[in-house]
């Protein structure tokens, strides 16, 4: 799942060869998981929680044990996976460039290096202006266990799969 440092995007973010549209984003990204994907990566029965935050609308799950997932339709910035490249990129001790998530560009990063961090942040680009992001933390049950990454790009196709059915694909 972890690509090498050195891509072939020379430090830039990859093109989204087939965008979808912004409209996508629309609505509460509490809808972007299924309740049986929502039971299977978090835990049985833990609603998601909205809230308008900086960047566009945010719904967080808190699970069992700490574990915590936020999803995050970046909806006011219009940058794409460029602004991670360029902004945080450089502050990360874990960048991974990860293989498309359903032929979408995906970047896997966290203040620790990896791999097994027990938190991550991860972002897919669905168009060169359109990404949403991914914030795991795991529970104390899994830490040192499981790559939080891995499980975050699990859960970035659960949504990818939803945004694209929403855009009639």
């Amino acid at each position: 799942m972890v690509a090498h440092p050195r891509s072939r995007t020379q430090g830039r973010a990859p093109k989204v060869a087939h965008p979808l549209p912004d409209s996508v984003l629309s609505g509460s990204p509490c809808e972007a998981l299924s309740p049986e994907q929502i039971h299977d990566d978090v835990g049985p029965g833990i609603p998601g929680k909205f809230e308008d935050g900086a960047l566009g609308p945010v719904c967080s799950w808190d699970g069992n044990g700490g574990s915590v997932l936020l999803i995050y339709f970046t909806a006011t910035q219009h940058e794409g996976l460029s602004i991670i490249y360029k902004q945080v990129k450089s502050q990360m001790k874990r960048f991974d460039v990860l293989p498309p998530i359903q032929g979408f560009p995906a970047v896997a990063y966290d203040t620790q290096p990896g791999p097994k961090t027990r938190s991550c942040h991860l972002t897919v680009g669905l168009a060169d202006t359109l990404d949403f992001q991914i914030g795991l933390g795991l529970g104390s049950y899994n830490v040192g266990k499981v790559d939080s990454c891995d499980i975050a790009a699990i859960i970035a196709g659960h949504v990818v799969t939803t945004l694209t059915a929403k855009a009639g694909r």
